[in-house]
């Protein structure tokens, strides 16, 4: 298993309309273990589990570590009742030549991710975007991720 180097910029989405009439996948995601350093989740998505270990690094650059999961084992994870449980449903939009990933998180807000090759690599943020939310950790996944028993 190699690492990931992410390097993202997160957004809150002050109109959603940009959604509207793009596909979207839906991801189900369960929170595993979380503090203040590290995560680890387990994730559905295109038909498969898989299992994410995330540093929290700098909020801006973390690494990722990503490995698929037999059926029976994500799916006894997800239902495990000392987890905490998201689902979103994710739209990818085209802006200024950047893949824009947003997220409606179901009984959340909407989130605008954008990955950039450096830390700080010139961007050009969307109209729909509003207040940068990059690192606040009341909009981190796992923060939004409701309790098993919700």
């Amino acid at each position: 298993m190699r690492a990931h180097l992410e390097i993202e910029r997160r957004f809150l989405v002050r109109d959603r309309s940009v959604v509207r009439g793009t596909e979207a996948i839906e991801i189900a995601q369960a929170y595993v273990f979380a503090d203040e350093r590290t995560l680890l989740r387990v994730g559905r998505r295109d038909g498969g589990w898989r299992l994410t270990v995330k540093d929290t690094g700098s909020g801006l650059v973390r690494r990722e570590y990503h490995a698929p999961l037999p059926e029976e084992f994500g799916a006894a994870l997800f239902a495990s009742p000392a987890v905490r449980r998201s689902v979103k449903r994710r739209h990818r939009i085209t802006y200024a030549g950047r893949v824009w990933l947003v997220d409606v998180h179901r009984g959340g807000p909407v989130l605008a991710e954008v990955e950039l090759s450096t830390r700080d690599e010139a961007l050009t943020v969307p109209s729909w975007c509003g207040a940068e939310v990059t690192g606040d950790p009341a909009y981190a996944d796992h923060a939004l991720a409701r309790e098993a028993s919700e």
